[in-house]
């Protein structure tokens, strides 16, 4: 995969994998991939099948974006950052979700995370909360 070719190539499966489109513009995923606490993880045959990406500031890690265009790659994505997340000794992994988003609420539930909050009208098109979740991370958390 070539660099450049990476923020259509994220903003492809974004398109395909949500239900209202992607939440970014190409441009925003090339700011996104110039900032030096970003970092993204691919799965798939040829690595444009899903993505997920991340900032990680301290010990502390965001999901920012997660798109697949198949079932389990999902899982295949998580497992990478979790093992990224240990090595680099993050303590809780957080995310989003839309509040209707009642399947990803529960992958995630499955996976480990808990419900930590909500915060209002933070997705647009259409306006909806957002579920906040948490994942503690390490040894000493698991």
């Amino acid at each position: 995969m070539i660099k450049d070719e990476v923020p259509q190539i994220v903003w492809d499966i974004c398109q395909t994998a949500y239900e209202y489109g992607s939440p970014w513009q190409i441009r925003d995923f090339e700011s996104d991939l110039a900032l030096d606490h970003s970092h993204y993880f691919f799965a798939g045959n040829d690595l444009s099948e899903a993505f997920l990406s991340i900032h990680h500031v301290l010990d502390e890690i965001e999901i920012t974006n997660i798109a697949t265009k198949q079932k389990g790659l999902g899982s295949e994505l998580l497992k990478k950052l979790i093992e990224f997340a240990e090595s680099q000794q993050v303590k809780t992994i957080f995310l989003e979700v839309r509040e209707s988003n009642l399947q990803a609420q529960n992958f995630y539930l499955k996976k480990g995370f808990e419900k930590i909050g909500q915060r209002k009208n933070y997705y647009h098109q259409p306006t909806e909360n957002a579920v906040l979740m948490a994942l503690k991370v390490g040894k000493e958390n698991g």
